[in-house]
Formats: structure tokens, sequence, C-alpha cells
């Protein structure tokens, strides 16, 4: 088999380099790509690229885009098949694919590709948690203040409008549609607030001890008639252990992300739109600066248009959304759920493809105020 040509030597590289032949074949690596896929040279050669990785659908994109013969650059997130050394979890890596092509044959299809592994550490996952931490964290007892301070006026202001309604009934009953009308706004601003307020309204709150999966059916009820359109998968880990939690908040906390795909899903009309709500356990995972040897995994993932790079930094930021006439706030509680449980959220998303991951401890904890 003649390998694929390359303009430089492969072995001088220090990232993870492998060139692909058209029948997605392994034609050569270097010696990072050895190292990250725990692979001999002679192993390696002659077989698919697709067995060192997890079966999911960008893998399979890849494979196509290789076997078409497609000229453009293409990229997107794996995750490893073995286990990497250190925490004995699926490393994910973010891979560039690139054809390869002589300047005399620019126009004709590649023959050959260069796949390029970038592998994402734990604790560069930990840095960008850390950064959306401090974010909410900064933001959150401004937006309760704000909260209350809106609030409280609009009580007045509802119960002098019942008054008024009380008195037109009487002298002018065609006028209590202006009222009506008032009344509804009013309590379209409560509930508003109501959602800043989430999940701080009930104060301590004793968790109890649950099956993650009572959550998600119950999500999962609600999310199939809601949006009717949408292809809904459940992908259960029936072995994951209990959690500690809130029943409540953490299905407000599912139903949320689950909300946020599926309008993700409708804004950009794929061919077949599916949202898929999944569990899993997830072992040795650095959260809020703590190293929990297993976690569980809750994720809601979608093949949506992904989340644009100009809002990813601050996307758990309230007011920041996508969506014409959406109030930015369904992520942002999400995400103070998530973190009052202990844990936090994780975001893979890209074109065609977007994971919300809910990390969640198991052992008891009492939630703050």
């Amino acid at each position: 088999m003649n390998s694929a040509p390359s303009l430089v030597n492969i072995d001088t590289l220090q990232n993870a380099v492998v060139t692909i032949d058209r029948h997605a074949r392994v034609c050569s690596l270097n010696a990072a790509a050895q190292m990250m896929w725990g692979s001999t040279l002679n192993h390696a050669v002659g077989g698919s690229f697709t067995q060192w990785f997890v079966p999911e659908e960008t893998l399979a994109t890849l494979h196509n885009h290789i076997t078409q013969g497609k000229a453009d650059v293409c990229s997107g997130m794996l995750r490893l098949a073995r286990s990497t050394e250190s925490n004995g979890s699926h490393g994910q890596v973010h891979v560039i694919l690139s054809p390869i092509s002589s300047v005399a044959d620019a126009l004709a299809e590649p023959q050959s590709y260069c796949l390029e592994c970038h592998q994402i550490g734990t604790y560069e996952m930990a840095s960008q948690d850390a950064q959306w931490r401090a974010q909410v964290q900064n933001h959150q007892d401004l937006m309760r203040q704000l909260a209350h301070e809106v609030k409280n006026p609009l009580g007045g202001i509802r119960g002098a409008t019942q008054l008024l309604q009380d008195e037109l009934r009487e002298v002018a009953p065609d006028l209590t549609e202006y009222t009506e009308m008032m009344l509804t706004q009013v309590d379209r601003l409560k509930n508003l607030v109501d959602q800043f307020l989430v999940p701080y309204r009930k104060g301590n709150i004793q968790p109890i001890t649950m099956n993650v999966h009572e959550v998600c059916e119950a999500v999962y009820s609600v999310a199939k008639i809601e949006f009717p359109d949408i292809e809904w998968v459940r992908d259960y880990d029936v072995s994951v252990p209990d959690i500690s939690g809130v029943s409540d908040y953490l299905q407000q906390l599912l139903l949320n992300l689950v909300q946020n795909a599926a309008q993700a899903v409708e804004r950009s009309k794929p061919a077949r739109p599916h949202v898929t709500i999944k569990t899993r356990a997830a072992r040795h995972c650095l959260v809020g600066g703590e190293m929990h040897p297993l976690m569980v995994e809750l994720a809601v993932v979608d093949n949506g248009a992904g989340v644009p790079a100009d809002i990813y930094d601050t996307l758990f930021l309230p007011m920041v959304t996508q969506r014409e006439g959406g109030t930015g706030l369904g992520l942002s509680v999400a995400m103070q759920i998530a973190q009052q449980h202990g844990g936090t959220i994780e975001v893979d998303s890209r074109e065609g493809h977007t994971q919300m991951r809910v990390l969640l401890p198991i052992f008891k904890r009492v939630l703050a105020a």
C-alpha cells in the first residue's frame, strides 16, 4: 500500500498527526499519535482510523468525508476508544481533517487526508468550568436583588388593578378589557421574575436519594408532547448509581436543557430532527476544584446548528440567548441548579451536534439558598 504524500516529516511534529487514504485506512502516524492511540506503527497502519475512536455521529461524518473524496477541511470533537492512563476515562479529542493534494492536482479529488488530533485534557475542561462558575456567581446576587426589587411593586400594581377592575364592572364594563390586559402583563412579568429567583425561593432544602432516570422520564413525557415533530431518543445506562438531589429542581434543570435543544433543532431544521436524553457513569471528574471518583452524567444531545462562537463564553449568563424573544434564563437557571447540587454543566458544540453534559455527585449535600 502506498503511503500518502506529505510535505513535512510528520514524526518531527509535536501534535498527533495521521495520514489516511481514500478508504479511511491509516497510512502513517507520528510518535505523538502512537502515544495518544496507545498503538504501534505496525499495528495501526492498514487499519481503519475509526477503530481508535468511540463510534459517534461525528466519526461517521468524518469517515463519509474521506470516502466521498471531499476537498474541504472539516473538524469536530471525538472520544478515544481506549481509556486514558491518567484517569481511566475516554479522552476527548479535537480533530482537524485536511485534504492532501499536490499543487499540480489542486482541483482534483484528494487521494489522502491528514488528521490532526488535539486532546482536550481534564484541566482544560476544568478551566472552562471555573470561568462559567465565576461568571454565574458574580451575577447571582445581582439578579436576586433585582428580582426582589421588581417583584414588590408588581404586587401593588396588581392589587390596584384588581380594585379598579371591580369598580369598572359596575360603571364601565366595556373598559374592563384594559384591566384584564394589565393583569395579564403583570402576571407575565411576575413569572419572569420568578425565573430569576429559581432556585433561591424555597430556601434551604434537604435533598433525597433518587434515581436520575425518574427525572429523565418525567421530562421526556413533557418534551414529546410539547415538541411532537422531534424524534426523542432515550439512551440510559441503568447501572448508574442513585444521586442526592431535589427532584423538582433537577426536573427544571433538565427541562430547560431539553427545551433549549428542541428550539435549536427547530431553528436549524435538519433533515431528521432528534434530541437524545442520555445517562452515564462518569469517573474521575474535576468539578469546582474537587476530584470526584464517580459522578452521574446526564446529557442532552441535539443535531441543531450548534452554539455560535460569539456567545459561547457567556452562554450561562442571564439574557444571553439565540432565540428571538427569549429571556436567556433557561441555561442560567440550569447552571445554578447544577452548581447547587455540587455539579456543573459542560458543553460540546459544533454544527450538527451539541451536547449539554450535566455532572452530578452521588454524595448527600444540602443545597445552599
